[in-house]
């Protein structure tokens, strides 16, 4: 039953909710599993974003501004797709660009709730689990790990194209990576600056009326 993977998932060692919070890797089983837990908590994430940038309010009717909007959306889910990818490969720093991103992006857009902070402490366990699976080595070559199957299409995105592609893809997505950072750092800062800007109340004296009294005639 081991050489068929049948019983490979009993052989995971922490169950799901401590697995995405406080992973451990004790065997093979515990490497793939976080390998794919990472890959499509990059990935929904991705997605979420793009939508929430596509249905954004631009505030200008300028059709040319949406689709610099869209389009912006679309390469950060790139990056976030392919970061998954180095996740499921086991790269410790697509895991930490993936968090300092997705930080970066929520400090510069203002929404900070218990939602993001939620997703935050996610992808901080994700980089411990990615650190904890780089570093494992199996304790003798031929022992027994689970398969990656090419049967369905959730095989081929989890299993199959992760491994192909992240060789390719990799030096791109650094380069995406810190460029979109360097962005968002800068809309933070932005934002950062207007928003202690609308806080601080008018003082310009030319606005200041001054009331001068008449001098009593008694």
């Amino acid at each position: 039953m081991q050489s068929l993977n049948l019983s490979g998932e009993s052989k995971k060692s922490d169950g799901r909710l401590k697995s995405l919070f406080w992973p451990t890797v004790e065997n093979a089983w515990d490497v793939d599993y976080l390998g794919q837990q990472g890959f499509w908590i990059c990935f929904v994430i991705g997605v979420i974003n793009f939508a929430a940038t596509a249905i954004a309010p631009v505030g200008t009717p300028l059709v040319a501004a949406r689709v610099i909007l869209v389009a912006f959306g679309a390469i950060a889910f790139f990056v976030y797709w392919v970061g998954g990818m180095g996740v499921r490969e086991h790269s410790f720093a697509a895991s930490v660009l993936i968090l300092a991103m997705y930080v970066v992006a929520q400090l510069a857009s203002g929404a900070v709730g218990p939602v993001v902070i939620i997703i935050a402490a996610v992808l901080l366990s994700n980089i411990r689990a990615t650190f904890l699976a780089s570093r494992w080595k199996p304790i003798a070559e031929d022992e027994d790990r689970p398969t990656r199957f090419n049967e369905t299409l959730r095989d081929k995105m989890v299993d199959q194209i992760p491994a192909k592609a992240w060789p390719v893809l990799k030096i791109p997505f650094f380069i995406s990576a810190s460029v979109l950072l360097l962005l968002m750092v800068f809309g933070a800062l932005v934002n950062l600056t207007q928003r202690r800007a609308r806080s601080i109340p008018n003082q310009d004296p030319a606005a200041t009326t001054v009331v001068v009294a008449p001098p009593d005639s008694h």
